[in-house]
């Protein structure tokens, strides 16, 4: 037996039933003909973002001022017939897509309705479709400035990826104190929570006009970028073989990393405390085994990538000062 989804009215919902109900209610207050179709403008302009709104109704206001145009002179020169009301679809839909309004065409087709069923083209009819324009597309447009605040998602995604930063960098300390581990973690649900964070961060920016970025994008963006370094400082914890002088320290300066997993720039110290453990290692005396060669080689490596993860979030700062 299918599963039905649980029931739930969300704020698209209610923003699209209330612009619903006002549209027809000044519609027919102003006495326009056909008022019920404000209504569909609406709903084809009630969209998840400020910028995508303002777009859907300038390309619809376009296309249905051409088709009012277009109708209004074919049916007059050539018939209200349905033959007549097909040529101009045949025509039109391609005019749209030059002029790069192909989104308005089902609002267009209302409009164009009208026109075929009014029993006189004139000046009355070409006035009435153009309130019923306004009345539609304002009300859309006045729905869609209320946006509910995105602030809260983007703080709670921000910190469900420290939080899983933290417990991968506990983890790979914990695995640097013994040889040849096997380290258990899905990067997978890190991805994911990120790619999930970057969509909300980007619809985010397209509820301001004037903004063309957020800074949580960018914080996101360089979590991105860290996890790839992560998986492949896995991949090198995973080679080391036998025990090491340095692996202790190591495992501090990883467990210090899994601590200061935050928006704020600490990665100073941490990159004074990589750069002594790499002189101490450049003095150190060789290995004598080629299991111990493997395995400091594999520890040059690890502060090469960990150093690569404190250059990148070094590079970004702090999300406070991206915001300011």
């Amino acid at each position: 037996m299918t599963q039905l989804n649980p029931y739930k009215i969300g704020f698209r919902t209610i923003k699209t039933a209330v612009g619903m109900a006002l549209a027809i209610i000044i519609a027919k207050l102003i006495g326009l003909d056909n008022f019920a179709s404000s209504a569909i403008l609406v709903v084809l302009c009630i969209k998840h973002t400020k910028v995508h709104s303002l777009q859907a109704i300038v390309s619809r206001f376009v296309s249905c001022l051409m088709v009012l145009i277009l109708g209004s002179i074919a049916f007059s020169l050539l018939g209200q017939h349905a033959i007549v009301l097909g040529l101009i679809v045949l025509f039109f839909i391609p005019l749209t897509v030059v002029f790069k309004v192909q989104e308005g065409v089902v609002t267009s087709c209302v409009i164009l309705l009208h026109v075929f069923n009014a029993k006189t083209i004139d000046i009355d009819l070409f006035f009435n479709e153009i309130l019923l324009l306004i009345v539609g597309l304002g009300i859309a447009f006045l729905m869609n400035m209320i946006m509910p605040s995105l602030d809260s998602n983007l703080k709670q995604y921000k910190q469900q990826i420290e939080q899983q930063f933290t417990s991968i960098f506990e983890t790979f300390s914990r695995m640097c104190q013994t040889p040849n581990p096997e380290i258990d973690i899905s990067f997978k649900k890190l991805k994911l929570t990120i790619n999930k964070a970057k969509s909300i961060a980007f619809r985010d920016v397209k509820n301001h006009f004037v903004r063309n970025e957020n800074s949580y994008y960018h914080y996101f963006d360089m979590r991105e970028e860290q996890l790839e370094l992560l998986q492949r400082m896995a991949l090198i914890i995973e080679n080391i073989e036998t025990k090491d002088y340095l692996l202790s320290k190591i495992s501090d300066l990883l467990s210090e990393v899994a601590t200061n997993v935050n928006s704020n720039d600490y990665t100073a110290l941490r990159l004074h405390a990589l750069y002594e453990i790499r002189l101490e290692l450049n003095q150190l005396d060789l290995p004598t085994s080629h299991a111990s060669f493997r395995t400091r080689a594999s520890l040059l490596q690890l502060l090469n990538e960990l150093e690569a993860y404190l250059v990148v979030k070094s590079q970004f700062g702090s999300l406070r000062l991206h915001s300011e």
